[in-house]
């Protein structure tokens, strides 16, 4: 069965190419790939063939915020149904290490991260047609959740934690430096957390402009 990629294969080097691909084996669902959000690492990996130490160093399918919808289930998976929408964890732990034998892969030694250059072999991400994953990597969405809004579960989850840290924010005043995408969704989790003014700062107007619909 093939299916097609979007293939980075050098400094903006990027091609659709036709891989093979397979049907689920156990504990594994087959996805038909719905959205994928496109990172700042993974403009800085065809722009400029990475960022800081983290190089290509040879061809990588990028793409780690993603949304699916199940197409085939492998045996003994449970809890998924096909033709349900889906967003995609993509860290990979390794589940023989320290943390991973207690239960907390989160903290994985040997963690691998789908789209990233930063180990050789590259771990290739999602951005194709379609793909199979581990099952315990999907975590359905109900509602009226769409595929883009299940594809910024990734980064939404980095906000979460960030605002987790900061305890509790109910009638306090955040200051949030950056309107990026990452930022944006700061303000829309301290909004949620009840924080009671939220100030937003950044160096282009446009990027002001969308923060007061966030929160």
């Amino acid at each position: 069965m093939k299916t097609r990629v979007a293939r980075l294969h050098a400094t903006r080097d990027l091609r659709v190419e036709e891989v093979d691909t397979h049907m689920p084996g156990e504990g594994e669902v087959l996805l038909a790939m719905a959205a994928g959000g496109i990172c700042g690492s993974d403009l800085h990996y065809y722009q400029d063939g990475g960022f800081g130490p983290v190089r290509v160093r040879e061809p990588i399918i990028a793409g780690h915020e993603a949304s699916g919808i199940v197409k085939a289930l492998g045996s003994g998976v449970s809890g998924l149904a096909i033709g349900e929408l889906v967003a995609v964890n993509p860290s990979q732990p390794c589940g023989h290490c320290e943390y991973c034998a207690i239960n907390q892969p989160i903290h994985c030694l040997n963690m691998r991260f789908m789209g990233s250059a930063m180990r050789l072999p590259h771990e290739n991400g999602m951005f194709r047609d379609q793909m199979v994953v581990p099952a315990r990597q999907c975590h359905a969405v109900g509602g009226n959740v769409t595929a883009g809004e299940a594809a910024c579960a990734e980064p939404l989850a980095v906000c979460l934690h960030a605002v987790s840290q900061a305890g509790n924010l109910a009638g306090k005043t955040v200051l949030v430096t950056g309107a990026g995408p990452i930022g944006l969704l700061v303000v829309a989790a301290a909004h949620h957390a009840g924080a009671g003014t939220i100030v937003v700062t950044d160096l282009t107007d446009a990027a002001l402009a969308r923060a007061p619909a966030t929160g």
